[in-house]
């Protein structure tokens, strides 16, 4: 009898009490961050969004208002954030929910194992969904801007390919002869010069002009060919 009895006290301590106050759903908690957390990252592109489950022992007295959702610190487009929520009704109370938001976005990729040293073909390189924040933020999203550059490291296949990785061909070395050119009014000047640096289309190098010996600055063309500005001295 007294077994008895005392299995029923149990029980009953371990039944909701009559009358108990209702508790909030953490799952509803859950959806209305994720939904405010999307709202703001609908113009970020592809995010991931991760939302903190809350811990199952927590009891929340259920808000008779909207709940209010706000980033307590300065919104971030990727990584870990925190997102207030707060009940303002009649029993009110607030609490932080963690969130990790992931960005992805279609990246220059290799096909294949790429040497140091050697010059992208079209035919390397493809797009894929991959992640693109923090540390991954080096990446090109247009195959043009990667095919025909040379790679200043060895590259897996698959690999992300950063605009770091990259360098343009050196249609031009120190030491080498090339031509200089400039022109002004219809006519062109073309003599020889001594490269005094490396360098790639479109990037300006210094040249020694053999004849006069004197230095000046100039652009190389597609060609090869040091350009210095119209009417420049050669």
């Amino acid at each position: 009898m007294i077994r008895t009895a005392a299995i029923l006290l149990l029980i009953a301590g371990l039944a909701p009490a009559v009358g108990a106050a209702p508790i909030h759903d953490l799952a509803a908690i859950e959806r209305t961050v994720r939904q405010f957390v999307a709202a703001g990252a609908a113009t970020a592109g592809d995010v991931e969004i991760s939302v903190g489950r809350l811990d199952p022992r927590l009891r929340l007295p259920r808000c008779d208002e909207t709940l209010d959702t706000r980033y307590p610190n300065a919104r971030r487009s990727s990584g870990p954030v925190s997102v207030e929520v707060r009940c303002n009704g009649a029993k009110p109370w607030s609490l932080y929910v963690p969130v990790t938001l992931t960005r992805y976005a279609e990246v220059v990729v290799t096909t294949r194992p790429v040497a140091r040293g050697q010059v992208l073909a079209p035919t390397d390189l493809a797009l894929a969904r991959r992640r693109v924040d923090g540390a991954r933020a080096d990446f090109l999203a247009g195959l043009n801007e990667a095919a025909g550059q040379v790679t200043r490291r060895s590259l897996a296949a698959g690999a992300v390919v950063g605009a770091n990785q990259l360098e343009r061909p050196r249609l031009v070395r120190r030491g080498d002869h090339v031509m200089l050119s400039s022109g002004h009014g219809g006519i062109n000047v073309s003599v020889k010069g001594e490269a005094l640096a490396d360098g790639g289309a479109g990037e300006r190098i210094r040249v020694r002009n053999l004849s006069s010996e004197r230095v000046v600055e100039g652009i190389v063309n597609a060609d090869g060919v040091v350009v210095v500005g119209h009417g420049a001295i050669l």
